[in-house]
């Protein structure tokens, strides 16, 4: 795509676009930190608990599998931090400074950006919620073959710790970071075709 794609000449003083603009910086801003500061919990959260869980000798085919499911949910949530932060609001800001008669990005290029960033969140959310329920099944199937009532001894190994819930927590809040990723994301898809 060449930089002649992207851009357009609109007069700069339109409402329209100035509410626009405003909606891309807040949204963008409000995406960032909101992501940044859940992703950050879900990235010390995973990368604590996957070199414990990893050093089980007994780690099972699920384990693996939701351990890479939150490592991938965590990764595209990264992809999404930076839509918000490097491109919405650089757009939201090149829309603010556009001089009459100067060049800013058009309508149709802006919501295939926004498209792209949503899309980025779908799959990321989807790929985490395969990851929490690999989890929550793992700990369901622990919790089920500990007799209820029981005094008798188990191995540790047949017990949920807390490092297994850690890991199911971070997954969870992956999840809620994309989900908020998608709410603004829609938020200026809405804002942007008013």
């Amino acid at each position: 795509m060449n930089k002649d794609s992207e851009i357009t000449s609109f007069s700069p003083t339109s409402p329209t676009v100035k509410k626009v603009a405003s909606a891309l910086i807040l949204l963008g801003n409000i995406g960032f930190w909101s992501q940044l500061l859940l992703g950050i919990v879900s990235l010390m959260m995973l990368l604590f608990s996957t070199p414990l869980l990893g050093s089980n000798s007994k780690t099972s085919g699920n384990e693996n599998l939701a351990l890479f499911c939150a490592t991938v949910g965590v990764l595209t949530l990264a992809l999404s931090i930076f839509f918000f932060f490097r491109r919405y609001i650089s757009i939201g800001k090149s829309l603010k400074k556009a001089r009459s008669g100067g060049e800013r990005p058009n309508k149709k290029f802006t919501i295939r950006l926004i498209r792209l960033g949503l899309t980025s969140n779908l799959v990321g959310m989807l790929i985490s919620i395969i990851g929490a329920e690999a989890f929550a099944g793992l700990l369901f199937q622990k919790a089920s073959l500990i007799p209820t009532g029981s005094t008798t001894l188990f191995q540790p190994s047949q017990l949920i710790n807390s490092v297994e819930i850690m890991a199911l927590l971070a997954n969870v809040h992956t999840i809620f970071s994309h989900y908020a990723g998608i709410t603004l994301g829609l938020i200026l898809l809405e804002r942007i075709n008013r």
